[in-house]
């Protein structure tokens, strides 16, 4: 789970970092989690800036994409170099290799979906593209189905009422 680390907490992380303090002491002093604390203090000894704010938003485009995957794959950048050189999240340039080496370029900036897939429902013809003759044919089965339920109603409903009144054929009790 991603947590947002307040500024506050990144400078007295530095400043116990340059006490020379391990990361689990300053883990466990500032809360920062040791994995962010290696990721930060590696960047801080490639390009020698404390980063103490979160990463703006970059909008990932494709050019922006290939590029980042061009830097990592030819010119053999490292993950630091690559996310303060684009200012892109670890994460993000993470999901981007791993699509890219799981199906290339197409995966990479193939766009999926937003939102939840619709149901599964049953196609409506519209009744501007059927003939005369298709809407007249539908018409007859749907008056045909009625006709037949309307029929089975009845037949209940009689059989009800004998039932009630003691009409129609006795059962023979043995």
């Amino acid at each position: 789970m991603y947590k947002e680390y307040s500024r506050k907490e990144w400078a007295e992380a530095f400043d116990l970092y340059q006490e020379n303090l391990s990361t689990a002491e300053i883990s466990r002093k500032t809360g920062i989690s040791v994995r962010c604390l290696n990721r930060r203090i590696q960047q801080y000894r490639d390009f020698g800036v404390w980063q103490a704010d979160r990463l703006p938003y970059t909008r990932s485009t494709p050019v922006l994409k290939r590029c980042v995957i061009d830097d990592v794959l030819r010119q053999s950048l490292s993950y630091g170099e690559i996310t303060a050189k684009y200012g892109i999240s670890f994460t993000c340039l993470e999901t981007w290799l791993r699509k890219y080496r799981h199906g290339g370029y197409e995966e990479l900036f193939a766009t999926k979906p937003k939102g939840r897939p619709p149901k599964m429902h049953k196609k409506k013809k519209s009744a501007k593209g059927m003939t005369e003759l298709e809407r007249l044919r539908e018409r007859v089965e749907y008056l045909e189905a009625e006709n037949a339920y309307l029929k089975k109603l009845k037949a209940l409903d009689q059989e009800e009422n004998a039932e009630m009144f003691g009409i129609g054929p006795r059962q023979s009790e043995d």
